[in-house]
Parts: C-alpha cells; sequence; structure tokens
C-alpha cells in the first residue's frame, strides 16, 4: 500500500499537536481538591493568620517517602480534609497572634495516610493526625477515611505534641534546662500515694511533650498547678516549659495562661433545644408524679435536680465541643419513667453515704454530646460540689434492657464518687490491691499511649476480670462498671462470677469495701441498701 507524503507529515504533524495539548493540559490540570471554594477558604486563612501553605502529598516525595508509605488524598476524600484543617485551625488560634509566623512550619501537607515503614505492629498501623517534618519544614497532617467518635480528641491532642516536637528540634544545646538528659533528672518518680488521676497526669507530665499538651487543657492543667504545691520537681518543669515558650514568644506571659484556664461556654457549647420546645413544658410542671419524684430526690441527697429546657449547660471542664438539651412536653413519657427509676435506684443509699458525697446538681438531658460521642452518664468529681448527668435520648421504658443499662449508668457514676470519697491507701479497692488481681501483663488503657495500644479492647477480647471491656481503660472504670452490673443485678454477669476467679475476687473487694463504709460510717445491716448488697453474697464472719 502506498501512502502519499503529505499525508504522512499531516499525520505527524497531528499526532505531535495532540500530545504536546495532552502534556500542556497534564501539566495545568485543575486539582479537584484545590480547587474546592471551602477548601481554598481555609487555605487562604492559613496562609495569611499563620504563615503556612497547605499542600497535598505525592507518593513519590523523595524526602518524606524515605520513612514513610504515602497513601495520597482522594477527591472523595475532599469534606475529611476541611473538617481536620477546621480542627486544628481552632487548635492554632489558641496560640499568641503571631506565633506560629515566626517558629511554625512553613508547610501543611495532606495525605490520606502516612505509614512508617518502620512499623512491625499486628494489623493495621497507628496514624498520628500530624507528625513533626522539620527537614522540609513541614507538619504532615493524615486526613482518614472515616472518623470515629474519638477522631477530633486524638486529632486536637496530636496537634500540641506535634508542635512541641517542632519547636524542640532546633534545640541543640546539651546545657538547656530542656535537654533530654537533663530533663529525665526531673522526672516526678514516687506515685504511689497518689490517686489514678493524679498518677496518671504526672507519668504524662513526665515527658516534655505530655507536660506540653496539659498546659493547653483548662481542667488538666488547674489540677496539675494544684499538684506542683507539694510536688517541687513538676513545679520546676512547668516553669522551665513556660521560659522556654516565653523567650519565643513574650505573649506567653502569666496573663496569657492565666486566660487559657477559663474557656468561654459560648465557644464550646451548642444547646440543641427547639427556642419553641422550651416554652412548651408545663405538662412536665403540673404532673404530679413527676414533681413528686424529683421533690423526693432533691430532698434525700439535699441537691437540685435540673432538668427545664433553657436552663445552664453542664459543668465541663475541657474546650471541646458540647452538644446538649434538655426534655420537653414531646417526650413526657420517657421522661416521667426515667426520673421514677432514678428516684428507686438513689433512694437505696443510706443517708450516711448521701451526705459524704456533697452532690450539688443531677442534670437530666435529652441529647449528651461530648466529643462527638454520645454520653449516657457524667459524673462532674472535679467541682467543689460534684455533679451528675444523665442523658436518655435513647431510654425505652418499655425495653427492659434499656432499663437496665440505665439502672448500670445510675449507679456507675455514683461509683466513682464514692471510690473517690472512700477508697483509701491499703484498703480493699486501692492501688495494687486492685490492680494485682488481673491477670500477669495487663495493663490498662490509659496506662498507655495511643500509639502503644492502637486496638486495645480488640486485643483483649475475652480477657478474664472484667465485667465489661469499657472497665479495661481505666481501674476506677473496671471497679465502676463490675458495681453497676452488680447493683442491676445482672444475670449473666452472676453466671460468670461462677467460673471467672477473677471476676468473683474483684467483686469480693467492692462487698469488702463496703463494709468498711458500713463500719466507719456506723450504718446499721437493716438499711435497704445493705440488704441489697449482702443479700447477693453471704457476709463472711470475723472468727
Amino acid at each position: 500500500m502506498k501512502i502519499h507524503l503529505s499525508f504522512l507529515l499531516c499525520y505527524r504533524w497531528l499526532l505531535a499537536s495532540v500530545l504536546l495539548t495532552a502534556i500542556i493540559q497534564s501539566a495545568f490540570a485543575v486539582d479537584p481538591i484545590k480547587e474546592d471554594p471551602k477548601f481554598k477558604a481555609i487555605a487562604e486563612r492559613f496562609q495569611t493568620d499563620f504563615g503556612a501553605t497547605i499542600k497535598l502529598a505525592q507518593s513519590k516525595d523523595d524526602v518524606v517517602a524515605t520513612n514513610y508509605e504515602i497513601r495520597i488524598l482522594e477527591p472523595a476524600q475532599i469534606e475529611n480534609a476541611i473538617k481536620v484543617l477546621t480542627w486544628l485551625e481552632t487548635e492554632y488560634k489558641r496560640f499568641p497572634a503571631g506565633f506560629f509566623k515566626k517558629h511554625g512550619s512553613k508547610n501543611l501537607v495532606l495525605a490520606n495516610a502516612y505509614v512508617s515503614k518502620t512499623w512491625k505492629g499486628p494489623g493495621v498501623p497507628y496514624l498520628p493526625t500530624t507528625i513533626a517534618e522539620k527537614r522540609t519544614n513541614s507538619i504532615l497532617v493524615t486526613v482518614p477515611s472515616t472518623f470515629t467518635p474519638s477522631s477530633e480528641f486524638l486529632a486536637k491532642s496530636s496537634i500540641y505534641h506535634t508542635v512541641i516536637t517542632y519547636l524542640l528540634d532546633d534545640l541543640k544545646l546539651p546545657d538547656s534546662p530542656l535537654a533530654l538528659a537533663k530533663w529525665k533528672a526531673l522526672e516526678s518518680k514516687d506515685l504511689e500515694n497518689e490517686s489514678e488521676s493524679a498518677k496518671r497526669l504526672l507519668k504524662s507530665s513526665n515527658s516534655r511533650e505530655g507536660l506540653f499538651k496539659i498546659l493547653w487543657d483548662p481542667f488538666e492543667l488547674r489540677e496539675m498547678i494544684e499538684l506542683a504545691k507539694s510536688d517541687p520537681l513538676l513545679k520546676q518543669r512547668i516553669k522551665i516549659v513556660q521560659a522556654f515558650l516565653s523567650t519565643l514568644d513574650p505573649q506567653f506571659n502569666q496573663a496569657f495562661w492565666e486566660n487559657l484556664e477559663t474557656i468561654p461556654e459560648s465557644q464550646r457549647t451548642i444547646s440543641l433545644n427547639n427556642p419553641e420546645d422550651i416554652k412548651n413544658i408545663e405538662q412536665i410542671k403540673s404532673d404530679k408524679a413527676i414533681q413528686s419524684d424529683l421533690s423526693f430526690i432533691e430532698k434525700k441527697w439535699s441537691l437540685k435536680v435540673v432538668w427545664k429546657p433553657g436552663s445552664e449547660v453542664p459543668p465541663m471542664p475541657a474546650k471541646v465541643r458540647l452538644e446538649y438539651s434538655y426534655h420537653t412536653d414531646k417526650k413526657l413519657q420517657s421522661f416521667k419513667d426515667f426520673v421514677h427509676l432514678l428516684r428507686e435506684e438513689l433512694e437505696l443509699y443510706p443517708d450516711e453515704i448521701v451526705s459524704k458525697l456533697n452532690v450539688k446538681n443531677i442534670y437530666i438531658l435529652d441529647d449528651f454530646v461530648f466529643r462527638n460521642v454520645k454520653v449516657a452518664g457524667q459524673s462532674f468529681s472535679w467541682l467543689p460540689q460534684v455533679s451528675f448527668a444523665y442523658a436518655i435520648s435513647s431510654f425505652d421504658p418499655m425495653k427492659s434492657s434499656s432499663k437496665d443499662f440505665y439502672r448500670r449508668t445510675i449507679h456507675h457514676e455514683i461509683f466513682h464518687l464514692m471510690d473517690s470519697k472512700f477508697s483509701v491507701k491499703g484498703g480493699p479497692i486501692h492501688g495494687t490491691n486492685w490492680t494485682d488481681l488481673n491477670e500477669k501483663g495487663f495493663r490498662f488503657k490509659l496506662d498507655y499511649s495511643p500509639a502503644d495500644q492502637p486496638f486495645f479492647t480488640k486485643d483483649n477480647a475475652g480477657r478474664l476480670g472484667f465485667a465489661e471491656p469499657y472497665g479495661m481503660n481505666v481501674a476506677t472504670d473496671d471497679r465502676a462498671t463490675l458495681y453497676g452490673r452488680l447493683m442491676a443485678e445482672d444475670k449473666l454477669f452472676f453466671e460468670r462470677l461462677k467460673t471467672d476467679k477473677i471476676l468473683k475476687a474483684k467483686t469480693d473487694r467492692i462487698l469488702e469495701f463496703f463494709q468498711f463504709i458500713k463500719r466507719d460510717l456506723g450504718i446499721k445491716s437493716t438499711n435497704p441498701f445493705f440488704i441489697k448488697i449482702e443479700g447477693m453474697f453471704p457476709v463472711k464472719k470475723e472468727s
């Protein structure tokens, strides 16, 4: 076949033109993530406010790829990227104006995942939200494909660890008090006599990164400052970190830290009540059975039951998103049934115990969402006069399983107070007298960092000695979950006691704990509470 020369030349020219056009279009292709209006808006704010450029990671990045396998961000993850950047922006704004322009990274590089090439653990690797990458003057940001209830909390916690790591990278002087060798000499070591909460706080503050994170949590900062009054090493560690920050920016002064302790509720709380519903509470006010139960609870416990729409928000300690709502006439029956259930359970407690717990308020809510997690019960033990909140949007009085769940929840929160009030060193549930009952090698989840135990509950599936997996978080929840099952007379729990020796040993310690309370407060055995407790298991008489 003969092909005309002019046709061949034309064909070659056309092919070259097409290839050139493809190359040009490829070079100037529109990135759907970068061109998203909301993404562009937040990227511009980061550049203007913090001097940081938002970039998208490339899978073949020569520097970052030496340490990480990079999974690039896909257009379908744009909303997740905006959400993560919004969380980071909120935390960045808590720093002094201009701080990040002077001392922060120049880039925030987003990817779906940065998987460390040194990862050796089982299953899916732990992926921190942010990673300091000083070589490229960047912070690497992970944008997950899906979020869990703890995603926001972990993301905000991660940024503080990353910021201090980034700042300390410039610290080369071995004689600096922040040099690792000198810092380790200031660790608080004798934690035996401290409460569980204080132990966790002191352990965290022993690391430079841990103490820095605590400085940004109003509740933990207050507790840490209180602990420092009797711990000179902790006091010195706080001063060293705060002095280091003030050398970087004089705006880190005493007034700054005092202001950081107080977070306006308007910045962190959202009421979900419809303003029209707030006016519609006459049926609750006029219901004699409800008002009788409320009156009984308030009189017996010397407290106030807060239930009316428009009432104050429960006193949450930290700067986190909190959503809440109160009941209205539209949910009259579920409210009425819960109030009666609450009365029945609270009525059991001896006056001698009630008077020692010093409860100020009980909040009865419909919705209560704390750190994106729906909460059924919460005790506010950090207040001078403690309070409770119970959220009953999922309460179904027609289902026995729902009523049993809320019985457990009511007693769970009360036990936290009794644990704090009556458990003393050497007592049956204090310290190692409790933790040593667990299987050898077990440690509670809050004794680990997330990187140590990314799948803690899954890894401990079927482990003996726990009434519920939730009890594996920390010893106080271990005891409270067991007590809740006990007071709700959970049949499956009692069956397990026949074969689970550790769970039975823990139950015996709880019963022993109440015998000490009974003796110390002079409570009679004829009290309904102790009739219930002692009726479950015969109390061994001392010989």
